[in-house]
């Protein structure tokens, strides 16, 4: 959970937050009706320092108010009001807390269908009332989104432009008639004597898109099959789902689903049927050359065979015995791809380097067959503490940025041949108004550390690199890596 740190200002505007341990934070303030004219910035600080002069120039925010109607034109009450920024450079303008407050704001309507939001940073806006229309719904029927002026097309909606303490009033919007939800229903069954399955959990995935944009959403709740081995899901919109299964531990029962799509009826006779799984045993072992504290009770071992529907399947598990052995039962037949799962310790990491069965080294996939046991299975890893840290500062060569430029940094671990690894967790630090950073939580190994910076370019609205800076880093445990680099900015052609 992020920690949070407040403090108030005393009557000449003065704030001091104390004891803060180091790492990077943004400051923002918590005032609902007044915005800041400067950035919010992120701040670095280091074990044991002051930073001052962190100030804030706050002005009255803009307000949008009107009044939202049904078809026939009766008052819509306690409906929310989304208030959505058009401008792409207003939340990096004022803070990532910009987003979060407009999204979480209540503006909800009252008794007469009124609805006014305020403390609104100078900017356009698309205003909009009513749902998208994805996934479940908490009633039969919703309206549909219905952007101002009273249209269902985004593209057409008018956009709003918010001034320092401006009203904008009448921005009114007409809501069609309500949209209908509809039933889904169905059974989970052994796919060999068609008895049903009760008590399994079940959860549903919904697809948005093309397969290529792999847009996606899913969620496991505590839902659980009847007696007789039926679901049921409730106010359903229209659109593309899959139901899927839950594997128990110990079960030799795979992760199953059904895929389906809603478009204008209820969909009550969906079936899923349960196979046999494969299994995988062996054991988990560390480098010969690493010395670690034992692995068995920091993660689980798990395998996932790619499948059409595997977006919305748990993968099989096991967990890890003293000895480091494992079995995991249910697997799907297929390709089935190792990888441990669910650390439970953020300070340190195991890799999987290698995967063995009978002594010959495998590829990245174990083929697996349906009630198959594969045995032999020896899978080394190595031990890697999350202790080592980079802390640097960027400076701008001949002194400050040009006016509307930005800088940027990139943080990638690369491998022994020094080239960039396919998949990392690493996530690149933010800078400060100081031009400062902190990474932390790193493993031990080399990086490519690159700052970019960000110009306008000649045609409107468009930036481009206008310069970087790259340089190696070597992280090492328990140690923090000072780095300074220096960018240099464009010169001015006048």
């Amino acid at each position: 959970m992020m920690a949070r740190y407040r403090a108030k200002t005393d009557q000449t505007g003065s704030y001091r937050i104390t004891n803060l341990p180091a790492g990077t934070y943004e400051i923002s303030s918590i005032t609902p009706a007044l915005v800041p004219v400067n950035q919010s910035d992120s701040v670095v600080i280091s074990e044991g320092e002051e930073v001052e002069d962190v100030n804030f120039s706050l002005v009255p925010g803009g307000v949008i108010t009107g009044k939202i109607t049904d078809s026939e034109g009766d008052p819509v009450i306690g409906e929310r009001v989304s208030i959505m920024p058009t401008d792409e450079q207003l939340p990096s303008r004022f803070g990532r807390s910009l987003l979060t407050r407009l999204y979480s704001s209540d503006n909800s309507t009252d008794d007469r269908g009124v609805y006014r939001a305020f403390g609104l940073p100078p900017g356009k806006y698309k205003v909009s009332v009513g749902d998208s229309g994805s996934g479940r719904k908490s009633s039969r029927e919703y309206y549909k989104q219905t952007f101002y002026p009273s249209v269902t097309d985004a593209a057409k909606a008018t956009i709003i432009e918010v001034t320092q303490g401006g009203v904008t009033n009448n921005v009114d919007i007409v809501l069609g008639r309500t949209v209908g939800t509809f039933r889904v229903a169905g059974r989970v069954v052994d796919g060999e004597t068609g008895r049903p399955i009760p008590n399994i959990k079940y959860g549903v995935g919904q697809r948005y898109g093309d397969a290529q944009s792999g847009g996606s959403s899913s969620s496991m709740g505590g839902e659980v099959t009847n007696a007789n081995g039926e679901f049921r899901l409730e106010n359903v919109t229209p659109g593309k789902y899959t139901i899927f299964t839950a594997q128990s531990d110990g079960s030799d029962v795979p992760a199953a689903s059904v895929t389906f799509d809603v478009v204008d009826r209820d969909v009550t006779d969906l079936l899923i049927k349960t196979t046999k799984g494969g299994s995988l045993s062996g054991v988990v072992v560390l480098d010969d050359n690493e010395r670690a504290p034992t692995v068995s009770s920091r993660f689980r071992i798990c395998a996932t065979v790619r499948s059409t529907d595997s977006t919305f399947t748990n993968p099989a598990s096991s967990a890890i015995g003293q000895d480091g052995s494992f079995r995991i039962d249910g697997v799907r037949s297929g390709p089935a791809s190792l990888w441990l799962c669910f650390v439970d310790d953020k300070r340190e990491q195991f890799e999987i380097l290698r995967v063995e069965r009978n002594g010959i080294p495998q590829s990245e996939t174990i083929n697996v067959k349906e009630r198959e046991l594969v045995a032999g299975i020896r899978v080394v890893v190595k031990y890697r503490k999350l202790t080592g840290s980079i802390r640097g500062q960027v400076k701008v060569e001949d002194g400050e940025l040009p006016p509307l430029s930005q800088l940027s940094l990139s943080l990638w671990p690369l491998d022994e041949n020094l080239e960039p690894k396919r998949t990392s967790s690493i996530e690149s630090p933010h800078l400060d108004a100081r031009g400062r950073f902190l990474a932390e939580g790193l493993p031990a190994g080399t990086y490519r550390l690159s700052v970019y910076l960000y110009a306008p370019g000649r045609t409107s609205g468009q930036t481009m690199i206008a310069d970087e800076k790259t340089q190696q880093v070597t992280v090492t445990d328990d140690t923090v890596t000072e780095v300074t680099l220096i960018i240099k900015p464009p010169r001015n052609p006048n």
